[in-house]
């Protein structure tokens, strides 16, 4: 295996050709120039690094090598990105004296800058009888609700027997245009006892967020011999190129425990789009995998992209602990090295047994962190501000 930084200056030389890495860009495609040992050197092209030279390397350049199935892995050489120092604000959405659909539980947000300066902030929320549904909010910059969707929740339930039968949760909204937004949601229908499989949703609104359409009634298409099981949150994020990304949570199994009960276990994965719907999975697509035997859960991604980098906030918890904020950077969205997020339990109060499902917006220089505590959003969603340290 030829291990090469992100710019390679010097050439690669094997038995029967020599290889010149001219650039890496940032979607993993290599831009090579080669020459046979002893002959001219040939023109070059671009080609994904996932690529082996006994394919369509050697159809472009037109002869064939010797040396067979050569890998080229990219080690990046990662800039030290500002620590991110995180005070937090308090509570700011509370079960309590909630509209009936969000009375027992409401977080697991997706925020959006709105009209007024404003914040759309699309939740979860669970009523009294164990229901879990998604709507809508406004926030001013103050984060005090200035405006509650009356028909809320925006979507329902899918018809029993169908892959949101059961219940819905984090949503994760995109922009598409002036008018239309994608919400990406996990869904979960009919398993057995203490078991759940959830699969990713997609609704569509077309009229800026006031209403919303399911894409279909079945999840996307997403299940294959890499995913076999379930796919749940996903964080989506559109390039200007036309490139979606998404980095998406998938059961790796369920484990047996001593007891006869079961374990999951799931991480984060990569996919690629051109339309935010068929989604294609490249050969090596982990993303945030497990650090050590005893985690068992790495889940909620969401993700920045600033100055050609990205951060990464995710939820994740041991088979001895509860929930904490995971936190990595990446220089190209696929390797991802992972580092303290800088927030954890508060002492006291509504947040003190737990953190998770974090998701962060851009404020001028601030990082605004909305967030949830104990009982996994049950005791409500909070609020942290992250700036840069010195």
């Amino acid at each position: 295996m030829c291990r090469i930084d992100r710019i390679v200056q010097n050439p690669i030389i094997f038995p029967d050709f020599i290889l010149y890495i001219l650039s890496i860009d940032e979607r993993r495609n290599f831009n090579l120039d080669l020459r046979k040992s002893g002959g001219s050197r040939r023109p070059g092209g671009c080609f994904p690094l996932e690529h082996a030279f006994a394919g369509d390397v050697e159809r472009h350049l037109g002869f064939s090598f010797k040396t067979r199935c050569i890998k080229i892995t990219v080690m990046t050489m990662m800039p030290p990105m500002n620590q991110l120092v995180w005070q937090k604000k308090g509570l700011i959405l509370s079960p309590s004296e909630a509209p009936a659909w969000r009375s027992a539980h409401c977080g697991m947000t997706s925020v959006l800058p709105w009209s007024d300066n404003r914040l759309r902030v699309f939740l979860t929320g669970m009523d009294k009888g164990g229901q879990f549904q998604v709507g809508w909010l406004d926030l001013d910059q103050n984060f005090n609700v200035v405006r509650e969707n009356p028909g809320n929740p925006v979507l329902p339930l899918g018809r029993m027997g169908c892959f949101d039968c059961r219940g819905m949760c984090m949503p994760t909204v995109v922009r598409v245009s002036e008018t239309v937004l994608y919400m990406y949601y996990a869904g979960w229908g009919l398993t057995a006892p203490g078991l759940f499989v959830n699969q990713c949703g997609l609704a569509i609104s077309r009229d800026n967020g006031e209403t919303w359409t399911k894409w279909s009634e079945a999840p996307l298409p997403m299940l294959d011999d890499k995913d076999p099981i379930g796919v749940g949150t996903v964080f989506v994020l559109p390039d200007p190129d036309g490139l979606w990304r998404m980095w998406y949570t998938t059961f790796r199994e369920w484990r047996a425990r001593p007891d006869g009960s079961w374990c999951h276990y799931y991480h984060i994965k990569y996919a690629e789009s051109s339309d935010g719907i068929h989604w294609q999975k490249p050969d090596n697509n982990m993303a945030i995998d497990f650090e050590n035997e005893d985690e068992n859960v790495i889940g909620r991604p969401m993700v920045i992209k600033e100055k050609g980098f990205y951060r990464m906030w995710f939820s994740c918890r041991t088979l001895r602990t509860t929930y904490r904020i995971g936190y990595a950077e990446s220089i190209d969205g696929r390797q991802w090295e992972r580092k303290p997020s800088g927030i954890e339990p508060s002492v006291s109060g509504w947040d003190s047994e737990m953190v998770e499902y974090a998701y962060v917006v851009k404020r001028n220089q601030d990082y605004v962190m909305f967030y949830n505590g104990n009982g996994f959003g049950g005791s409500g969603t909070g609020v942290a501000i992250g700036t840069q340290a010195n």
